[in-house]
C-alpha cells in the first residue's frame, strides 16, 4: 500500500479519548476537514489527499490566537496510486464519525460536495459520510449532543478575518509522486487549518489581529514531519516512522499542549 500518513497525534484513531486527546487535557475541540482531488482525463474526480485538523476552543466566548502560538493537532493522508483511494476514504469516514459525536464544531468548505463524491466512490457504504451528509444538509437545526456544523463556503464565507491561504480546493492532474507527497500534505493541511480558523471565528470562538499566517502555523506544528521527502520516502525513517508489510507509513509525535 502506497499511502503516506502524516500526523502529530500519538493516537490518531482516538483523538477524543480522555488520555489520548491531542492537547493533553479535556477541552472542547473543533475538527476541520479538507480533501484535495485529482481529475484524470479518463475518470471523474479522485481524492488524492485528505486532512483533519483539531483545534482547542472555549465552550463560550472568544479567545485571541496567533500563528506563532496556536496548538494544532492534525492528520493528513496522501495517496500515490488510485488503488489506495478506499483506504483514504475509510480513514476520513472514521474521522467524521468521531468528530460528529465528540467535537464541539465540525467545519468544512463546501463539504457536501466532498461527501457526495466520497459516497459515490466508496466500495461499501460509509457510515460517517452518510451521517455527515444528512447533518450537513440540515445543519441550521442543531441536534442535541451533536457537533455544530459550519460550512465556510456558505454561512461562514464573510467573517472579516484575514488569512494568507485560500479556502478553495485545488485540483491535481494525478496522484503525487513520492517526492511530492510532503508538499501535497502541507498544502491540504494549510487549507484545512484555514477552514478551521474561519469556522472558529464564525462561531465566536477565535479572533486575531491582522493576517493569520496559516502556512507559518503549519510549518511550526509539522516542521519535522513535512520536510521534503527523500527518495523512497526515507525521510519518514528519521522522523520515527513505523511501517510493516502491507501497512502505510505513519509518523507520530506528541503534540505539546
Amino acid at each position: 500500500m502506497s499511502v503516506r500518513d502524516f500526523t502529530n497525534l500519538q493516537w490518531p484513531e482516538a483523538p477524543f479519548g480522555a488520555d489520548q486527546r491531542p492537547f493533553g487535557r479535556r477541552s472542547p475541540m473543533l475538527a476541520a476537514f479538507a480533501l484535495d482531488w485529482a481529475s484524470p482525463e479518463d475518470a471523474g474526480p479522485i481524492p488524492v489527499a485528505a486532512a483533519t485538523v483539531y483545534l482547542r476552543v472555549r465552550r463560550h466566548g472568544q479567545q485571541d490566537v496567533s500563528d506563532d502560538g496556536l496548538s494544532i493537532g492534525f492528520r493528513a493522508v496522501v495517496i500515490e496510486d488510485f488503488a489506495d483511494v478506499p483506504h483514504l476514504l475509510a480513514l476520513t469516514d472514521r474521522a467524521l464519525v468521531r468528530a460528529r459525536r465528540h467535537a464541539a464544531i465540525v467545519a468544512g468548505h463546501d463539504l457536501d460536495t466532498d461527501l457526495s463524491r466520497m459516497a459515490e466512490l466508496a466500495p461499501a457504504p460509509l457510515r460517517g459520510v452518510a451521517g455527515a451528509r444528512a447533518a450537513w444538509a440540515d445543519r441550521a437545526v442543531r441536534e442535541r449532543g451533536v457537533a455544530l456544523m459550519v460550512d465556510t463556503a456558505a454561512e461562514a464565507r464573510d467573517t472579516g478575518s484575514e488569512l494568507n491561504v485560500s479556502l478553495e480546493p485545488r485540483t491535481l492532474a494525478a496522484p503525487p509522486e513520492p517526492f511530492c507527497r510532503a508538499a501535497v500534505a502541507r498544502a491540504v493541511l494549510a487549507r484545512c487549518l484555514a477552514i478551521g480558523l474561519t469556522a472558529a471565528v464564525y462561531a465566536g470562538r477565535y479572533r486575531w489581529e491582522g493576517t493569520f499566517r496559516v502556512t507559518d502555523a503549519i510549518d511550526r506544528a509539522a516542521w519535522d514531519l513535512l520536510s521534503a521527502d527523500r527518495a523512497g520516502d526515507k525521510s519518514a525513517d528519521r522522523a520515527g516512522t513505523s511501517a510493516g508489510p502491507g501497512s502505510h507509513a505513519t509518523t507520530q509525535v506528541p503534540l505539546a499542549s
